[in-house]
């Protein structure tokens, strides 16, 4: 039977962005450009990077090769309870035009490959 892609496929190639190897932006492209453009931004900035970037931000380097996948699905449901709460969405905001400034090149090498 045939895998198909869905959401949560895609929120684990795009948390590839943010571990310690060379990022394999074809492989991150292969899954995105199964989904519209803006989904896959809404992805990155909104759910995968808030949960990752502290990854590649620490000042003492870690050694992490991929996110545990039912950690990472786990943080993004939790992101996603809490963005409809008045609060959490003007935080959720000004953190999602940060990481949209801080990793607008990892993006549009994305980006140019969809």
């Amino acid at each position: 039977m045939e895998h198909t892609l869905n959401e949560e496929d895609l929120y684990i190639a795009l948390s590839d962005l943010f571990v310690d190897n060379e990022v394999d932006y074809n492989h991150i492209a292969s899954v995105a450009k199964l989904f519209p453009t803006t989904c896959v931004e809404h992805a990155l900035f909104n759910y995968v990077a808030p949960y990752c970037y502290h990854n590649v931000l620490t000042p003492v380097p870690s050694v992490c090769y991929f996110f545990d996948e039912d950690e990472l699905l786990s943080a993004i449901n939790k992101i996603k309870k809490k963005e409809n709460r008045p609060i959490s969405k003007i935080k959720m905001c000004i953190l999602a035009f940060y990481l949209k400034f801080r990793f607008k090149d990892e993006w549009q090498k994305i980006k140019s490959l969809l």
